[in-house]
């Protein structure tokens, strides 16, 4: 026996797609997590450096500090950018893909019908018992009859089936057409979102503009200022060196390739520290790097090179500086122009913290990770609160941004 245009095959075919069930991959949903996670992160680095800006502005005097502060917000505002420019990026993609399947499951989900109405009708024109009884006796032989009977029943269950799974598709396609409005009116949400965004862009890079404009009236003071930070920070360099030097003649009574002949403690805390890299805390709980490490250029004076052993970290009023390893005190130094230095040595790893208010350790304290060693000076004039941070590994000078750990 065969149903009208409809082959068992095609039968089963049909059936076994129609088990078919959208759901969006786990690695769709983990980059559009990631990606609002880190537009989440760019808003609280835009607000965090609204809120220290604030305090900059009050005394109505530009500053170097306060173009760092500026050029980190754009920074944050361009990366936030980038973020919703990502997210509408991936929510085309996935509006392309709903919409591929809501076309594919209108189809199927006619075909469906079409093949049902038939299965409908055959029904209707065998709903006569005599028929098919007649059906089962003009079998030629009992194996036959049996397999008919067998098939009757099986079609009767089918076509039951049928009708739910025809349901089914159609709360399917419900679904997908809501997923597909509700994407198509976040990404219409998002494309405003990135035209605000923009447009605050540009007035903080006309405001970025203006902030230079003033600071180049002033660069007799910036140069004089350069020149200062630069004795101060060869001062403290020549001093770090003394102290490493002393530091591996105390260790070891002598000293082989620049390297510190290590206790097995001392060689446990370095191999420690060093797997650590990437990982380690930073010395402030709130801040960002306002000035990298190495050589840069000055960023209002043409032509002149910044140079910094370390990086500075621009954070909150009376911020607490913490150790970013368990160690020991070895040195508390007190500097003009860099007011108190803390140093702690980890091992054959050295950092330094300077620019400090306040000191809450003394000399030879061990100390542990995130433990207080003081307080971040602020400078009333120009209400700026920066620490100064170093990382030595012997007598090398390290990249902090390296080994704090990166949001």
């Amino acid at each position: 026996m065969k149903l009208p245009g409809i082959s068992v095959n095609k039968i089963g075919l049909i059936f076994l797609s129609c088990l078919l069930i959208f759901v969006f991959s786990a690695s769709g949903q983990t980059n559009i997590s990631t990606l609002k996670k880190r537009k989440q992160q760019n808003e609280k680095e835009i607000a965090y450096t609204n809120k220290l800006l604030k305090n900059t502005v009050r005394n109505k005097k530009s500053s170097l500090g306060q173009l760092n502060l500026l050029n980190q917000r754009i920074k944050s505002r361009e990366a936030l950018i980038q973020s919703i420019e990502n997210e509408i990026g991936f929510i085309e993609s996935q509006i392309k893909d709903v919409d591929n399947e809501v076309k594919n499951a209108k189809k199927e989900l006619g075909k469906l019908k079409e093949h049902y109405a038939k299965m409908i009708v055959y029904a209707y024109k065998q709903r006569n018992s005599y028929e098919k009884l007649m059906f089962l006796l003009s079998s030629k032989d009992f194996n036959q009859a049996y397999k008919r009977f067998k098939y009757l029943q099986q079609f009767s269950e089918y076509s039951r089936k049928q009708g739910k799974v025809i349901v089914k598709k159609q709360e399917e396609l419900t679904t997908k057409l809501a997923i597909l409005n509700k994407s198509k009116k976040e990404k219409q949400l998002l494309l405003v979102s990135k035209t605000q965004e923009k447009n605050t862009l540009s007035r903080e890079k006309d405001q970025q503009s203006n902030l230079v404009s003033e600071l180049k009236k002033k660069e007799r003071q910036l140069r004089n200022d350069l020149k200062k930070q630069k004795r101060y920070a060869q001062k403290l360099n020549k001093e770090i060196q003394k102290i490493i030097q002393r530091q591996a003649k105390l260790a070891s009574k002598k000293k082989s390739g620049g390297k510190f002949a290590l206790t097995p403690e001392e060689k446990v805390l370095s191999q420690s520290f060093g797997k650590n890299k990437g990982k380690l805390p930073w010395p402030t709980k709130t801040g960002f790097i306002s000035e990298k490490f190495g050589e840069h250029p000055h960023p209002v004076l043409k032509h002149v090179t910044v140079r910094n052993d370390g990086v500075n970290i621009t954070t909150d009023s009376n911020s607490v500086c913490r150790s970013i390893f368990k160690g020991e005190v070895t040195h508390i130094l007190s500097m003009p122009g860099l007011n108190n230095v803390v140093i702690i040595r980890h091992g054959e790893f050295f950092s330094v913290y300077s620019n400090l208010a306040s000191v809450n350790v003394k000399k030879g304290d061990l100390i542990s990770a995130k433990e207080k060693i003081g307080i971040v000076f602020t400078d009333s004039t120009e209400n700026q609160t920066v620490l100064k941070f170093q990382l030595w590994k012997g007598s090398t000078k390290l990249n902090p941004a390296s080994w704090l750990y990166r949001n």
